[in-house]
């Protein structure tokens, strides 16, 4: 192989890189009532396909402090269908799918003639595709801060609202 071709082919992952949107969105003049400052935070995490067991079986040592510090869910017992985008969503906004409009992580929409897909980041920041209302933008109703690490539909406007601090999915 040419050394042309052999550089290229080095230079090749390097190339999505430079695409790839990781600035953290910041929606400016927001802040915290002062109610809410006497509150303690409260912080969501799921690692999608991470089993409830796994933490303690490879020694997690970072989330088994998180647990230990906080609280955990015992189990879960997955909306129908058990894709990552539904679950994702249904428990932002404790609805099951068919009521907030995610039934896949990829499905057509014959009312629309138009798809959605969880690769499509126009689609995905498209906010009429999400029923209900997640957590964070029930907290920013309540003139409380929130934030969103790439968690399915934090990236679109639902009902006019972004998380305080967000990343755009990459």
């Amino acid at each position: 192989m040419g050394r042309l071709l052999q550089s290229l082919l080095l230079l090749l992952p390097l190339a999505g890189l430079a695409q790839n949107d990781t600035v953290q969105k910041i929606i400016p003049g927001r802040t915290n009532s002062p109610a809410w400052l006497q509150k303690p935070y409260v912080i969501m995490i799921s690692a999608d396909g991470f089993r409830h067991d796994l933490a303690d079986k490879y020694h997690a040592v970072h989330l088994i402090a998180l647990r230990d510090n906080g609280v955990a869910a015992s189990g879960m017992r997955p909306s129908y269908p058990s894709l990552t985008f539904p679950n994702h969503y249904t428990l932002a906004t404790g609805l099951y799918p068919a009521h907030h409009g995610l039934v896949d992580n990829a499905f057509f929409d014959p009312a629309r003639n138009t798809g959605y897909r969880m690769g499509d980041k126009k689609t995905v920041a498209d906010s009429s595709w999400y029923g209900g209302t997640p957590l964070w933008v029930l907290a920013e109703k309540q003139h409380m801060l929130s934030a969103s690490f790439y968690w399915v539909a934090s990236e679109a406007a639902i009902q006019g609202i972004r998380p305080t601090y967000y990343y755009v999915y990459n």
